[in-house]
């Protein structure tokens, strides 16, 4: 069973310059797939299929998340995404949440607040709100499944240096030259 790399933070927590350094690096990787990668996954899991069943040929799994129809594998399905491929490793990465608060807000020219807004029926406060324990709830979750185990990285995009991914992936022997930041927030 090959290994995989699965990046469980959400989306604006660097999930991009995550999957640009792997693939720079030569490791198959996908991110986010215009919403198809969180489709296939739910809808691979409704169908009693493997997972990643039609997307199995990568390494390294990102922003899998489907906002339109509320899909939020990362959070939903990341211990089953364990179970279904022992071997594998996963990235928690965070940062700062009201940094990334204020990146989701600016994300898609606000368009992405706003769609949620709509669809819940509140306003930016309340959805801000929301988003902080959504945080909070998934950081405790991941880190409790894993707690005894040497499978999962807290990567830091604010804080940490790429040494520490390096570090975690040795096998990947990835070349922190071709680490780049994706999509940082304009302050």
């Amino acid at each position: 069973n090959m290994s995989k790399v699965f990046v469980i933070g959400f989306n604006k927590t660097g999930t991009r310059t995550i999957h640009n350094y792997f693939k720079e690096n030569g490791v198959p990787s996908l991110h986010w797939e215009y919403r198809r990668l969180a489709k296939k996954i739910v809808a691979n899991d409704l169908e009693d299929k493997p997972l990643l069943d039609g997307y199995d040929n990568y390494t390294v799994y990102s922003d899998m998340e489907d906002h339109i129809n509320f899909n939020f594998v990362h959070v939903t399905h990341f211990k089953q995404l364990d179970v279904q491929y022992p071997n594998s490793k996963f990235i928690l990465n965070i940062r700062d949440v009201e940094n990334w608060i204020k990146s989701r807000n600016n994300h898609m020219d606000g368009k992405y607040a706003d769609y949620f807004c709509y669809r819940l029926e509140i306003n930016r406060d309340v959805l801000n709100d929301l988003w902080r324990k959504e945080f909070c709830e998934h950081y405790n979750n991941v880190v409790e499944y894993f707690m005894d185990t040497d499978k999962l990285l807290i990567y830091d995009i604010e804080k940490d240096s790429v040494e520490k991914l390096n570090a975690f992936f040795p096998e990947h022997k990835l070349d922190s030259k071709k680490y780049t930041h994706e999509g940082k927030t304009i302050q």
